[in-house]
């Protein structure tokens, strides 16, 4: 699955997010992409997911796995492919509405003129953090290579 390797990069993966709050871990995903070549327009960039962020916490529908994963993701022109970023929480991340707090936090944008092969990453990444073990891995990884190498070994099976 060569494109998660081409849109998940080591520098795009947090393995120790310091805020214990949805929306500061957000923050702290998004800030590193300022002035990535991906990113068009970071600030329209940000504005958009944090607001989306809010609004979905806000209804309580968000993408969430059972237990302590979270997928964010949206459609938008300030990106100019896909983009993901990871985070990992070793305290946990509070999400309104939600009872357990969040330990991995996936964040997708993607343009609005490409087509859903990002649905179907999405969905590889969640069926990775459903196994028990490949979760387990990801909590553990020593270092972002680490984390990429069992998520991607994850998505391919």
């Amino acid at each position: 699955m060569s494109i998660l390797a081409d849109s998940l990069l080591p520098k795009d993966i947090r393995l120790t997010v310091r805020s214990s709050d949805h929306h500061g871990a957000l923050e702290e995903m998004l800030s590193p992409l300022r002035g990535d070549d991906r990113v068009r327009d970071w600030e329209k960039l940000r504005g958009s997911l944090l607001e989306a962020s809010l609004l979905e916490s806000s209804r309580n529908n968000f993408r969430e796995i059972p237990g302590t994963m979270l997928l964010h993701h949206g459609r938008t022109e300030s990106v100019s492919s896909l983009l993901l970023c990871a985070a990992r929480s070793p305290g946990g991340i509070v999400m309104p509405g939600h009872p357990e707090k969040i330990h991995l936090l996936f964040l997708a944008a993607i343009p609005s003129a490409l087509d859903n092969e990002y649905l179907r990453i999405l969905g590889a990444i969640a069926r990775v953090c459903r196994d028990s073990s490949l979760h387990g891995q990801l909590l553990e990884a020593a270092d972002q290579t680490s984390f990429l190498t069992i998520l991607e070994r994850g998505c391919l099976q």
